[in-house]
């Protein structure tokens, strides 16, 4: 239909060119007409050029959408997603094409930066309640190590945490759990004192820590929103994006003298399992020492004897009934220094595939241990929950 419009309009120009009045000169004539001529397909020329552009461009939008819409299906395959998902995306990025949704299925980054807009647009908009689990579905939440851990949005129910009360005369602290998280505020379970949800209306902020397998450790301060008054009286608390990492090999190291047996396991029995998964009972010897410190990330040990039994890489696994933990502690030898005593020689341990409860209840024992030079007894400063006596008092 364009090619006909585009004659039309070359016929029209050459009937237009009659009413010109041409000299009498017969070559001169010849001349002007076929100079029209040029003109005329010049211009059809590029009338036909345009078309074709206008054509081709059509052609790879529409290939272009039928990509998107491949690459679409694939994402949703690959993360197991549904039409309810798809929805929610749908609102977050205020769009249904592909090409708006793919891009928040493949950089975290960008679904977050969709999430803080709709949150500032929409603050008590229903989609918000769908967004927390939206963004574990997608793996873009704290459980994931490719992911910097930069926001407490992207905690998850479940989760355990050592929380820390500031008092001008101490500090308390104790083991609590994640029991919801929203895009306004997360919750937590209070400590107990004698069986009862201790009272924390009147804390203004509580510290935080909480572990990440095979990454470090982090630590957070967020307000004290409230405190519910029914049931186990849930603490609600702020998000922050302010979040410190620190390095599980860069831990502070506390020094210690606890005695210890520790359960060989040689190298060449581990390449068949996962190392987080062996236990005492696994071991082919024992050796007993002495923990000179320790950290959340390993330990350093004295022994004596055994040291051309033992190598660089071999598995010794060592139980700490002291901090509550009940597991097996797995660590793995990283080197070895003699010492001038006799056949006295140490050990350097780092830990592997500690559970996140663990790792906690260790930190918990070594403030103890830098505190007081023992484990903290239940109730003390550094226990798991302040008395109804020593409870925070209300605010006005």
């Amino acid at each position: 239909m364009a090619v006909q419009h585009s004659l039309w309009f070359m016929a029209q120009i050459l009937n237009d060119l009659k009413v010109f009045k041409f000299r009498a000169d017969a070559g001169e004539t010849v001349n002007q007409m076929g100079g029209v001529v040029l003109i005329g397909l010049g211009i059809l020329a590029a009338i036909v050029g345009w078309i074709m552009y206008i054509r081709r461009r059509r052609k790879l939008r529409s290939i272009g959408a039928h990509r998107e819409e491949a690459r679409l299906r694939l994402l949703l395959t690959e993360l197991n997603l549904g039409s309810t998902e798809v929805g929610q995306l749908q609102v977050l990025a205020g769009s249904e094409r592909p090409a708006a949704l793919v891009p928040l299925l493949e950089a975290r980054s960008l679904f977050e930066d969709a999430v803080a807009r709709f949150r500032e647009a929409n603050p008590g908009h229903p989609a918000l309640r769908m967004v927390g689990p939206l963004r574990q579905r997608l793996e873009y939440g704290f459980s994931n190590n490719r992911n910097p851990f930069v926001d407490t949005r992207m905690l998850a129910p479940g989760i355990r945490m050592r929380a820390r009360i500031r008092l001008p005369s101490r500090k308390i602290s104790f083991l609590t759990i994640l029991v919801g998280v929203n895009e306004r505020q997360f919750i937590i379970r209070p400590p107990k004192a004698k069986g009862k949800p201790v009272d924390l209306s009147g804390i203004k902020e509580l510290s935080f820590r909480v572990s990440r397998e095979n990454d470090a450790e982090y630590e957070f301060t967020t307000q004290v929103l409230g405190q519910l008054r029914d049931g186990n009286r849930a603490v609600l608390l702020a998000h922050t994006k302010a979040i410190s990492r620190m390095l599980f090999r860069t831990a502070e190291r506390i020094e210690t003298a606890l005695p210890v047996q520790l359960y060989i396991i040689r190298q060449e029995y581990t390449s068949d399992r996962s190392i987080a998964h062996f236990k005492v009972i696994d071991s082919q010897f024992v050796i007993d020492g002495i923990l000179r410190d320790l950290s959340i990330g390993g330990a350093l040990a004295e022994a004596k004897g055994g040291q051309d039994q033992l190598h660089d890489g071999d598995i010794v696994v060592f139980q700490l009934p002291g901090a509550q933990i009940r597991d097996d502690l797995v660590s793995q030898v990283t080197g070895m220094l003699p010492l001038d005593e006799g056949d006295a020689f140490q050990i350097h341990l780092q830990f592997q595939g500690m559970k996140e409860l663990n790792r906690l209840k260790l930190s918990k024992f070594l403030e103890g241990l830098k505190a007081h030079g023992f484990p903290p007894p239940i109730g003390s400063p550094s226990g798991d929950a302040p008395s109804p006596s020593e409870s925070p008092p209300r605010e006005a």
